[in-house]
């Protein structure tokens, strides 16, 4: 039996004219963790500024340092870099990651525009001892755990403290659960425009859609699933949250840069559809 809300997203997109094929399996859902995803033929490795590779990153601490390496201590085959030491323009290349390593750690893959062509740069953000508790910290925490069981116990104003206090020195994860319940709670409080910029921005800190990563889809995915879940426990109708959705889906698609038939195939997958 197909759950309420897979229901009401279903009638949303079929509202806007999109279809899309059942899927069994996320998009970009990729092999075993380990799994070499491409080839690594395509990577130039040389003295001084190398690419790395998926084996042999190179380590920095955090993303700043990730993209200060990028941007400007790499070298294209020839010598410069066309990103001239630009960091945000180096956080715009991040295509992905690769992973998990044996210690753990998710290898993220910058594609920098040479003049000879695309250079696969591979950088272990989590190469240095700072970084290296951070992660342990992380995995450990419990803090995800209980900002999903109070969503789920109908807890908003908590979950929406707990994010509002955030800090530079959150778990990942804790971040990633805000980003995805943010809009809910936006929502929540009558703020739509600032749902939809919110799901945008969050999206944005990600790399775009492609063979090589899939995360916007699955943060779009919980942000729309945790609206639902929202509105069930609100015990909206299926009509009103059908319109409801009609209206935002789309919105939501174009802020985070996702298809539509690649999210329903996504959410499906999700949802056991």
């Amino acid at each position: 039996m197909i759950g309420r809300r897979h229901v009401v997203l279903a009638l949303a997109l079929a509202a806007c004219g999109r279809t899309a094929k059942p899927s069994t399996a996320a998009p970009d859902a990729g092999g075993p963790p380990g799994e070499r995803l491409f080839d690594d033929g395509r990577v130039e490795s040389r003295i001084g500024g190398v690419a790395g590779t998926a084996e042999a990153p190179i380590p920095r601490c955090g993303a700043r340092e990730s993209y200060r390496y990028v941007a400007s201590e790499f070298r294209c085959p020839g010598g410069g870099n066309p990103l001239n030491g630009d960091l945000s323009a180096a956080a715009g290349v991040r295509a992905g990651s690769v992973g998990p390593t044996a210690a753990g750690h998710m290898i993220d893959i910058y594609e920098v525009p040479c003049p000879s062509g695309q250079v696969d740069v591979f950088i272990d953000m989590y190469g240095c001892p700072e970084m290296e508790r951070k992660l342990a910290r992380d995995v450990t925490t419990q803090d995800p755990e209980e900002l999903d069981t109070k969503f789920a116990a109908g807890r908003y104003d908590e979950v929406r403290a707990r994010c509002a206090a955030l800090d530079k020195d959150a778990a990942v994860l804790t971040v990633y659960h805000c980003g995805v319940f943010g809009p809910a709670l936006l929502l929540r409080a009558g703020e739509p425009e600032r749902a939809v910029a919110a799901a945008g921005s969050t999206c944005q800190g990600y790399p775009p859609v492609s063979g090589r990563s899939g995360i916007r889809v699955e943060i779009l995915v919980g942000m729309v699933d945790a609206i639902a879940r929202m509105w069930a426990t609100d015990r909206v109708s299926i009509e009103d949250g059908r319109k409801r959705l009609a209206e935002l889906v789309p919105r939501l698609l174009g802020a985070c840069g996702v298809d539509a038939e690649t999210f329903l195939a996504a959410f499906e997958a999700a949802n056991g559809g």
